[in-house]
């Protein structure tokens, strides 16, 4: 079932989302909800979408990069995470355009860090510990950020690069 797409402005998508207890993804509580978002995210053609980007304040995303980075973390290139925070591998970082389903039709440079180490939890209730480089590391941190209450617009820091991004 596609859900509907909360857009900037609605109060979910400031908030700090809710850790999601393991024994309900254990138990297959969340596993129609990861469908669905999966659904979802696939119809509205993007790369990652996060509980309250679906008006649940849930700290999980799934993602799905389109490709596969095989780092030295091996991380998918598809999947779920619950209760995912992340760390800067280093200092490096990339900056380019992003865009979100929850800002439609604009998109604007955002500085990310090139890798980061995402932890929490998988599909199946097992802890993950991925190190992601390139465009995954993006898309954890967006979807991160989201369960933290921030859009890609509270890191950009100079909001001229901000444009549609499509044409009317």
């Amino acid at each position: 079932m596609i859900l509907k797409c909360s857009r900037l402005g609605h109060p979910v998508l400031r908030q700090r989302a809710e850790d999601v207890p393991v024994d309900d993804v254990l138990a297959g509580n969340y596993d129609d909800l990861v469908e669905d978002m999966f659904e979802t995210m696939e119809a509205y053609r993007g790369v990652g979408l996060a509980g309250p980007q679906v008006h649940l304040p849930l700290r999980i995303f799934v993602f799905d990069s389109k490709e596969r980075d095989d780092g030295r973390g091996a991380t998918p290139r598809r999947g779920v995470v619950f209760n995912g925070t992340y760390e800067a591998e280093g200092d490096a970082k990339l900056v380019e355009s992003e865009g979100c389903l929850s800002v439609p039709f604009l998109g604007g440079q955002v500085p990310r860090y090139e890798k980061v180490r995402l932890r929490g939890i998988d599909g199946e209730g097992n802890a993950i510990d991925w190190l992601a480089e390139g465009f995954v590391a993006r898309i954890f941190q967006h979807e991160v950020d989201h369960t933290d209450g921030l859009v890609y617009l509270d890191r950009m820091p100079d909001l001229r690069s901000l444009g549609y991004t499509l044409v009317l």
